[in-house]
């Protein structure tokens, strides 16, 4: 069986032999195009019957040789990845292809993003909704309130794209974010905010932490959008007092937080770095704001949908 998608704006195709595999590709990816001669992302994704591994499911490990990185769940399931080619080849237990979810918020972002730099998108640690087309991005430290903010935009008719990661190319000068739809994680004082959480139980996430991984679309009920022109990039600093101050930042400042941000990478992944940068070179181009709050997020939320409503279209 094989599929086509476009995902972070990439054609790329999935040949896999589990119709479970196949579904959770097409609920991730969601933009189904036509079939590729040459797509320019193979993936082959093959369950072995026998294999026999099952949840918990633990954290991801990587190893890396030259333009091969392996990324590993358990002894029975892994990707090797051909950074040159643009070929990915996954082996899974029965019980893995079945985990929707991990296939979702593990699986296809750890393929894809390790991917992703050789073949011209970056990933930044962001969340992103979408008003008109145009994209408002939520940066800041963890804790900071990003998932938990673009939930309760999106409550207030964002679109939502993303709360965790982001992925961002740039095509004839034009720089884009793409979100791949996968679930949210909510900590538990979430319920707080969001009524409809009240009826489902917190579970523990592969860091150790109780949290509500839902999808969004059907708890929530909002609309998701998979692609968008960043417009806005605002920074969240939680305070401990109440009220909220929204100041312009500088470009260099904006840049110097976003590179603090990023991640460390193996030796075999140094390419990413240059790569990254350029993109937040881009995005701070654009109006780049600081956020100190010390309110909930529908306050918040509604601050910032007034906010985006009163800015002029580029």
């Amino acid at each position: 069986m094989r599929d086509y998608f476009l995902v972070g704006g990439i054609k790329s195709a999935i040949s896999t032999n589990s119709e479970d595999i196949l579904a959770a590709a097409r609920d991730s990816f969601r933009l189904v195009i036509e079939p590729q001669v040459s797509p320019a992302l193979v993936l082959r994704l093959w369950v072995n019957s026998a294999a026999h591994t099952g949840p918990p499911w633990l954290q991801a490990y990587f190893r890396g040789l030259d333009h091969l990185v392996y990324a590993g769940f358990d002894t029975q399931n892994m990707l090797l990845l051909d950074l040159r080619e643009h070929r990915i080849i996954g082996h899974f237990s029965p019980a893995m292809a079945r985990a929707k979810e991990y296939l979702q918020r593990v699986v296809f972002p750890t393929a894809f993003g390790l991917m992703s730099e050789s073949l011209g998108v970056s990933t930044l640690h962001c969340a992103c909704v979408v008003r008109d087309g145009k994209g408002l991005l939520l940066a800041g430290e963890s804790g900071a309130g990003k998932t938990t903010l673009s939930v309760a935009l999106a409550r207030n008719g964002f679109a939502f794209l993303s709360d965790d990661w982001t992925y961002f190319s740039q095509h004839d000068g034009q720089t884009l974010a793409w979100g791949l739809a996968a679930p949210v994680k909510l900590l538990p004082d979430a319920v707080e905010h969001f009524h409809e959480l009240r009826n489902l139980e917190p579970a523990i996430s592969l860091n150790g932490e109780r949290a509500y991984e839902v999808d969004p679309e059907q708890v929530f009920g909002v609309q998701r959008s998979l692609c968008c022109k960043p417009r806005w990039l605002i920074f969240l600093e939680r305070v401990g007092q109440a009220g909220h101050e929204l100041v312009r930042m500088a470009p260099l400042e904006a840049a110097a937080r976003l590179e603090f941000d990023l991640e460390d990478l193996p030796p075999e992944l140094s390419h990413v770095r240059e790569s990254q940068q350029q993109i937040i070179r881009a995005l701070v181009k654009r109006e780049c704001f600081l956020l100190r709050y010390g309110e909930p997020p529908q306050a918040v939320a509604q601050l910032l949908t007034q906010f985006c409503a009163d800015r002029e279209p580029l």
